[in-house]
């Protein structure tokens, strides 16, 4: 019986191996698949939920419809996407923002903080221009990065990118701060939690086979089918789908935060802000953009008292100036909603940087002058054109700023 057992045992070993070179050989392109899918760069924060690891290498796996390939990027030793940080021999820019400023899918010399530092040196400003983003980050995160990376970094000037897509719902969903009963911006105090997201990536008894291509090609297929099957299905179901998951999400998310409880949602659940653009009057809506307001004032308060420049870039939404990538565009959006206009997400933030003087860089006219369509992923990123667009408008306003002072100082 022990006998039968082992040669059983044995065997399957052998028709495994067997098999893992086939697939080997069949599936050459699983190679930076695994490499993508096995490591991440991401890690736990107690304070702002998510970071990255510091001198951690990574592999993306871009899609064929963004492109294809892999871009390789590695974080420097304080968790920055980059280059290490220079001695303090000339001004540094720090920018922090989502996954459209991290750019995972952008070799370094396309991300829109390579970018732009390679214009201002064109323009005789030799700046450091630091890469902060995460993604999935909101600017709530951002803003208590800033005072952690202050004294580390000692920037002669801010950015903060508020992507006008979901940076509003980040707020809300991080359960990181509220607005108290005398209207000022405080702490919720509720205990930071692992996400959820990790808990998914730690050990599981299927690590054990994470080596063989063999089960991440079975990943890679049920992955392609899923695909396949989505769209399969009409543009009308997969519209109306979308826009009902959204409105599902917005609500979840505000009942969370109306009924002052802990944060449930991933940090990685970046989804459009559908209150906002359907209706930005609606209750749900106006506490978002007051969250924002807070958020950036506090920002603007805290580089003002560190004698630091604030500059503030909003970044349209894919859906509010194209149709053609997506399941939904603003014409879809303008069919449902009454009160819908592609401006809803951005207004709010045009508003308030007017209101409180702060320095902004507003991209929604400069791309809808400049083919949307060509500025973005099919995923709703900005691609290498975009980011070339958003660093030149950024380097105007900072060149303009300069009129007034010699340095990126105040």
């Amino acid at each position: 019986m022990l006998t039968d057992t082992i040669i059983i045992i044995a065997v399957t070993c052998v028709i495994i191996a067997i098999m893992e070179l086939v697939v080997r050989a069949a599936f050459p392109e699983m190679k930076e698949y695994r490499k993508s899918s096995r490591s991440t760069v991401f890690q736990y924060n107690e304070k702002y939920l998510v970071s990255l690891k510091p001198n951690h290498v990574q592999h993306h796996t871009v899609k064929k419809e963004n492109g294809g390939g892999t871009v390789i990027w590695q974080t420097n030793a304080l968790g920055f996407r980059g280059e290490e940080i220079d001695p303090k021999n000339r001004p540094r820019i720090i920018v922090y923002g989502d996954s459209n400023v991290l750019a995972r899918f952008s070799q370094d010399k396309d991300t829109y903080p390579s970018v732009l530092q390679k214009i201002l040196r064109s323009n005789g400003e030799n700046a450091q221009v630091i890469n902060a983003g995460i993604a999935g980050a909101g600017p709530d995160q951002s803003l208590i990065r800033l005072a952690d990376d202050f004294d580390l970094v000692k920037p002669d000037m801010v950015i903060f990118h508020i992507f006008a897509d979901n940076d509003y719902g980040d707020i809300i969903k991080n359960r990181l701060y509220k607005i108290s009963s005398n209207d000022e911006l405080i702490k919720t105090g509720f205990p930071s939690t692992i996400d959820e997201k990790f808990t998914e990536l730690g050990p599981k008894i299927s690590d054990l086979f994470r080596g063989l291509y063999l089960q991440g090609t079975v990943n890679y297929l049920l992955s392609k089918r899923k695909e396949t099957k989505e769209n399969a299905l009409s543009k009308q179901v997969k519209t109306e789908s979308t826009l009902n998951e959204l409105e599902q999400a917005a609500k979840l998310g505000y009942s969370i935060y109306k009924s002052n409880q802990p944060r449930q949602l991933t940090h990685f659940s970046d989804l459009y802000d559908i209150d906002i653009a359907a209706d930005p009057q609606s209750e749900s809506a106006q506490v978002k953009i007051k969250l924002m307001e807070k958020v950036l004032l506090a920002a603007n308060k805290f580089c003002t008292e560190k004698n630091v420049r604030f500059i503030v870039i909003v970044q349209p939404s894919m859906l509010d100036l194209t149709m053609s990538p997506y399941y939904i565009g603003y014409q879809d959006l303008a069919k449902r909603y009454k009160n819908y206009k592609p401006t809803n997400l951005t207004d709010p933030l045009k508003q308030i940087c007017t209101k409180h003087n702060l320095n902004c860089v507003h991209l929604i006219d400069s791309y809808r002058q400049n083919d949307p369509d060509t500025l973005y992923l099919g995923d709703g990123h900005w691609n290498t054109k975009g980011q070339l667009l958003a660093a030149e408008e950024t380097s105007k306003k900072i060149m303009q700023l300069q009129v007034a002072s010699t340095t990126l100082t105040k």
